[in-house]
């Protein structure tokens, strides 16, 4: 059975809440019947959006428009429909990868400045596999003292 996408969410801005309760007071943003372009809000008035991603395996395919063995391993965030329609007003994306299917142990975390974040497209993919080669995205992770200061 597969999870609503807001289940997933919901495990993503815990998980961030929990992580930043010792620095601040957090408030979720979520009211029923209205949007927001972001998730959480915290006390020194950064404005949070978090996306939370699975671990995948996306087979690359080649020019014959068949898979072959070319894989890229790792996780892929997207702007909701919603936020296609809505400027973005968060100052952080907070992007958490999980390696399990069922969000167990620690995710890896990017804290991405959104405009870092969403100049490029509606979709982001960071790989897991950084000895490939220095990946831009691992610059951010770990990042919270962004958020901190």
């Amino acid at each position: 059975m597969k999870e609503a996408p807001q289940a997933k969410g919901n495990v993503g801005e815990i998980y961030v809440m929990f992580k930043l309760i010792r620095d601040f007071n957090i408030k979720s943003v979520k009211v029923p019947q209205e949007f927001f372009s972001y998730d959480l809000i915290t006390s020194n008035n950064k404005r949070l959006e978090v996306k939370t991603a699975k671990y995948r395996d996306n087979p690359r395919p080649w020019k014959d428009g068949r898979y072959k063995t070319g894989h890229s391993y790792g996780w892929e965030w997207r702007k909701t429909t919603k936020q296609h329609e809505h400027p973005h007003t968060s100052d952080f994306v907070v992007c958490l990868g999980y390696l399990s299917e069922d969000f167990s142990g620690e995710p890896i975390c990017f804290v991405i400045p959104s405009e870092k974040f969403w100049e490029r497209s509606n979709v982001l993919r960071i790989t897991a596999n950084p000895s490939k080669g220095k990946h831009k995205w691992f610059e951010y992770k770990d990042r919270w003292d962004l958020i901190t200061t």
